[in-house]
């Protein structure tokens, strides 16, 4: 979601994950502190925090395995609200430098690649934990935010087990619904990179226009969505990405960005 590498920290946390460098900024882990601060039952704090890692990082590992199946050489980081998959285009993963070009299906499979593997993580916890009867899963229909979603029914085994059912729970909510939000085609989520990319084929003079208004339109939408159904952490990370639309179109920004994801 950032368009931005952070500066290097001495607390970052660096390693490599099937050859592609890892790096997690400090507040990557404060951030996802806070947001799921319990003071009342820190082992939530924790198991909250364990999901939103392997979730985001996961989904960056998309990014980054479809950057490295066109044969450039991908990084990842993770920072603050999210992460970004960054990739140089000059470098090949395989073989120093890269012979192979950009185009627009390019950016769309990897901007796709990495909402996708968190719907994949989603699909294998359902099926596993269905054959083994641990749980199994219905959709269910929220009231106050008028949204479906995939509800997990404990089976024996995990119904006296509030962390691991917790932790299940918040796998499936972070993969599936922030999955299903990073669609959304508002810059710059993926689903904006997605939908910049379709103009950018029919008429590339207005593209980054045409993207920017369809942006803001839709952000302004989730806005009001937020507050309608209470979400006001949802309605203030839209109106930041709305304020920043706007600049954009107004010429104050930068007028968008391009990669990474």
């Amino acid at each position: 979601m950032f368009l931005t590498e952070p500066r290097h920290t001495p607390y970052d946390l660096n390693f490599r994950l099937f050859g592609v460098p890892v790096r997690i900024h400090p507040l990557f882990w404060l951030v996802t502190v806070i947001l799921g601060f319990d003071p009342d039952d820190p082992k939530q704090v924790l198991l909250w925090v364990g999901a939103v890692f392997i979730s985001i990082l996961i989904h960056e590992m998309g990014h980054a395995m479809a950057i490295r199946w066109y044969g450039w050489s991908p990084s990842v980081v993770l920072y603050s609200l999210g992460g970004l998959a960054i990739h140089n285009p000059y470098t090949s993963a395989y073989s120093g430098t890269s012979q192979m070009r950009r185009n627009r299906w390019t950016q769309i499979v990897i901007s796709l690649a990495g909402p996708f593997a968190g719907f994949l993580l989603a699909g294998l916890l359902v099926a596993s934990l269905t054959a083994t009867n641990i749980a199994t899963f219905q959709l269910i229909w929220f009231e106050e935010s008028n949204l479906p979603f995939v509800a997990t029914i404990p089976g024996p085994s995990l119904a006296n087990n509030l962390y691991a059912y917790s932790f299940i729970h918040y796998l499936m909510f972070i993969n599936i619904w922030w999955g299903v939000v990073n669609l959304l085609p508002i810059w710059p989520l993926d689903g904006g990179h997605v939908s910049r990319e379709l103009f950018q084929m029919f008429d590339r003079q207005e593209a980054i226009r045409n993207s920017l208004v369809l942006s803001l339109v839709c952000a302004a939408g989730m806005v009001l969505w937020g507050f309608q159904s209470g979400d006001g952490f949802i309605a203030m990370m839209f109106v930041f990405m709305a304020i920043g639309n706007y600049q954009d179109l107004s010429g104050a920004g930068r007028y968008g960005g391009g990669n990474p994801w």
